[in-house]
């Protein structure tokens, strides 16, 4: 579904990301996770050309993405980030069709798929269509968020640490709704994070990068029973200090 090869950003002050080759099945879900600075969301949008690679490629169902208008590439994929970025003028339900609406889709159409993202976002369409952003908590500004990236039936989705900002009990829930939704659409996903517990928890695979390379590919399992060198398995030992630190705790307060 997506194939990268030999992908490369390069700035004045070095290079972002070197040469990284991934190539991610249909219906699959493969989280990006490295430190800070690794190169994980310029990887991400290179995928839809929101920065352009200084060389390599990006295959999409086989097509090469240079080839592609970039604004009609985009609206080929959902899109969701931690900032949201909903539009406060509009409501949610506007703020969900904008993509169908560009692609021309009839109205009966987009108020449907509105109404149907709703539902599958748990928010209950005639309760939460014509609410404005503004009046939404942040765990449900996140649903809407997802639920506009998915609006025009998307075969790949990009996340960018869509859960970051909220808190514990209100990413939970979001993450054991984006597993179902996975699962119900079908839908091929990148997914950058920094919290491995999350891709642990939800990824197929989990692609790792440092310093801009790709250092090690694999399913969880894989992972964990062996790490490539000394960076990845310290990236997995934090849910492990994690674990500990709330045992800890608990043992403390007995």
């Amino acid at each position: 579904m997506i194939v990268l090869q030999e992908l490369t950003k390069r700035y004045a002050d070095g290079v972002a990301v070197e040469r990284i080759c991934l190539e991610i099945d249909r219906g699959e879900c493969v989280f990006l996770v490295g430190p800070s600075g690794c190169g994980k969301t310029t990887t991400l949008k290179m995928v839809n050309r929101l920065v352009e690679p200084s060389s390599g490629q990006v295959l999409l169902c086989g097509e090469d993405t240079r080839q592609a208008v970039p604004f009609e590439l985009r609206r080929r994929i959902g899109y969701a980030f931690q900032q949201v970025g909903l539009f406060p003028h509009l409501r949610v339900g506007e703020n969900i069709a904008i993509t169908p609406q560009l692609l021309g889709w009839p109205a009966a159409r987009v108020r449907a798929r509105v109404d149907a993202l709703l539902e599958l976002v748990e928010l209950p369409p005639d309760e939460f269509r014509d609410r404005p952003p503004g009046a939404l908590s942040g765990g449900q500004q996140q649903r809407v968020g997802l639920a506009r990236a998915l609006a025009a039936e998307p075969e790949v989705l990009l996340l960018d640490e869509p859960f970051g900002a909220l808190d514990p009990l209100t990413r939970d829930r979001l993450q054991q709704a984006f597993a179902r939704i996975r699962r119900e659409l079908g839908v091929t996903v990148l997914f950058v994070s920094h919290d491995m517990v999350e891709a642990l928890l939800l990824a197929d695979r989990i692609a790792v990068l440092d310093a801009g390379r790709l250092v090690q590919v694999g399913t969880p399992a894989e992972l964990l029973a062996a790490p490539a060198n000394r960076s990845v398995a310290e990236l997995l030992s934090t849910p492990r200090r994690q674990t500990q630190a709330v045992e800890s705790l608990l043992g403390g307060a007995a």
